[in-house]
């Protein structure tokens, strides 16, 4: 990995890699797939249906979804990322296929039945306009009707249960983590600052610090709603469909291109 600087390219280009998927190991496939039913029922769709995942990563809900029967389609900035996602995909039934993409510029018209952005795949920017543009990509890419399911982080509960500081050793990584809530470009972000090293010789892994906007839920509804979506139901607090309040682990919202 990169190490950070201030004349670096920004975090999420520095950081999305094979560590950062050790880093966030607990994010892992059994989770994805757990959560693929969910998915697909939000989003309506019958097998055989297409699916957009938007800031895929190492494509875990993409090989979820096409195991589920779903034909999938990954994009994202990470060509690390990418090349895990297509290592660990080869003989899936009803393949994924993942491109490497901004998911800023995204180049589709009307050919997905739905859309997910899971784990907090955007809010990374400087401008705002950068996820509005994102969301009507999403919506230039569906058919008439298709549904878009957006999960990210619960910002209240962000702040009522942030730890600012914590060591983690599993015996082969030790990673330091710092967290900070501040105003960031545009608006208040949480800052997290990570640092890992090889638990045996102490050599450095990563160093990067994550920067994500701390949308509230009516924030991102109007991002959706701004993009052209009609809101569907009520707001959740994960993908399972648990109610949304200020202790949900997170934010989750359905909505569909009218």
């Amino acid at each position: 990995m990169v190490q950070a600087s201030p004349l670096d390219d920004p975090w999420f280009v520095q950081a999305f890699d094979r560590t950062w998927l050790r880093l966030y190991a607990h994010r892992d496939d059994a989770e994805a797939t757990a959560a693929a039913p969910a998915m697909v029922g939000h989003l309506g769709l019958d097998v055989g249906g297409r699916i957009l995942d938007v800031g895929c990563g190492g494509g875990r809900y993409a090989r979820a979804l096409a195991d589920y029967g779903m034909r999938v389609t990954g994009v994202d900035l990470s060509e690390e990322l990418l090349e895990v996602a297509r290592e660990k995909s080869p003989y899936l039934p009803g393949k994924p296929d993942f491109y490497r993409r901004d998911i800023r510029k995204l180049p589709f018209f009307g050919q997905f039945d739905g859309a997910v952005s899971m784990f907090t795949s955007f809010g990374y920017f400087d401008r705002r306009e950068d996820d509005l543009a994102i969301f009507r990509g999403v919506h230039r890419g569906l058919i008439s009707g298709g549904r878009f399911l957006v999960d990210f982080l619960n910002a209240e509960q962000v702040r009522a249960t942030l730890v600012e500081s914590e060591q983690r050793d599993d015996g082969k990584m030790i990673v330091d983590i710092e967290r900070r809530i501040a105003d960031g470009p545009f608006g208040p972000c949480v800052f997290k600052r990570i640092r890992a090293a090889d638990a045996i010789s102490g050599r450095s892994l990563a160093e990067f610090e994550e920067r994500v906007r701390l949308y509230t839920p009516d924030e991102v509804e109007a991002l959706l709603s701004e993009s052209g979506f009609a809101l569907l139901g009520d707001r959740m607090g994960d993908v399972q469909g648990a109610p949304h309040d200020a202790s949900a682990g997170r934010f989750v919202r359905l909505a569909e291109r009218s």
